[in-house]
């Protein structure tokens, strides 16, 4: 596969605001601007030397080929702002991986899933014994990213099973919490928090939660750009790229029959706002 170049924007989310607009939503010479919420490993993450690191970040090089532009910009945003930079066209779309969802789909276009995911919930070692199902979470402190599907999941499940919500803005932070002891977890994305905790003595991926979430690339509502994005990443699929992605990063390879080897109908989402039934050829 080819190494892309790759360009990393940093951007605080008090400065989308002053950032001009594209004159050009997609202008087709210019690089492909996707935005991740960096520092969520492996998904998209600076290395020693600062460079831009991660399965997104490949994804979104691979896309920008696929779609003929020069290279993939980079642009962070913390997850509570993200979908505010998508909406003030500061970027294309999200990279980061997003879970697909009715509320969301109702503001955004999706594209076809790319991945299926699930929760997981870790907790500091020491309490491995006392912490195994979700019943022993009632009284404990479980920390998460803001606005994140872990958020959803435990607003949506707090009365069943008792435990308090500490929000923070990155999954990193919720985590660093859970290892210094000073809350009882820390819950995100599966593939996220197992990848972090693998080289963390002191946490321990105690909780897998199945929720038959799936990750989707978003894009501007009504913005026909979805339908390009669509067909290059279904090429990714055809072509076994993004199987390879998926096994360089999460070190096992993608099911087949799996959102990240299957090719969907139409574009968009089944069932959900956004999607159209059209006929396309395969890329």
């Amino acid at each position: 596969m080819k190494r892309f170049t790759t360009i990393i924007t940093m951007m605080i989310v008090g400065a989308l605001l002053v950032l001009p607009a594209f004159a050009d939503d997609h202008p087709a010479d210019q690089p492909l601007k996707a935005a991740v919420d960096m520092g969520f490993v492996p998904f998209a993450f600076l290395t020693e030397t600062g460079e831009p690191a991660g399965f997104a970040v490949d994804l979104a090089g691979a896309l920008a080929e696929r779609l003929g532009r020069p290279s993939a910009e980079i642009v962070d945003v913390e997850w509570s702002g993200i979908f505010a930079a998508l909406f003030a066209k500061k970027v294309e779309f999200i990279v980061a991986p997003t879970n697909i969802t009715e509320p969301r789909a109702q503001e955004m276009d999706f594209t076809e899933p790319y991945m299926d995911t699930a929760e997981l919930i870790a907790i500091n070692v020491k309490d491995k014994d006392g912490i195994k199902t979700l019943d022993d979470l009632k009284g404990k402190v479980i920390g998460v990213n803001t606005g994140s599907s872990g958020h959803t999941w435990l607003v949506e499940n707090q009365e069943r099973y008792g435990f308090e919500i500490d929000q923070y803005d990155r999954m990193p932070d919720a985590m660093m919490a859970v290892q210094v002891g000073r809350i009882d977890a820390g819950i995100g994305d599966l593939e996220a928090v197992a990848y972090y905790v693998k080289d963390k003595p002191r946490l321990f991926g105690a909780i897998a939660v199945p929720t038959g979430q799936q990750y989707g690339l978003p894009c501007r509502k009504g913005d026909q750009f979805r339908n390009d994005l669509e067909q290059a990443l279904e090429s990714l699929k055809l072509d076994g790229t993004l199987a390879e992605l998926h096994e360089k990063w999460f070190g096992r390879p993608a099911e087949l029959g799996s959102a990240a080897t299957l090719v969907y109908a139409g574009y968009g989402v089944f069932g959900l706002p956004g999607f159209e039934l059209t006929y396309h050829e395969l890329p």
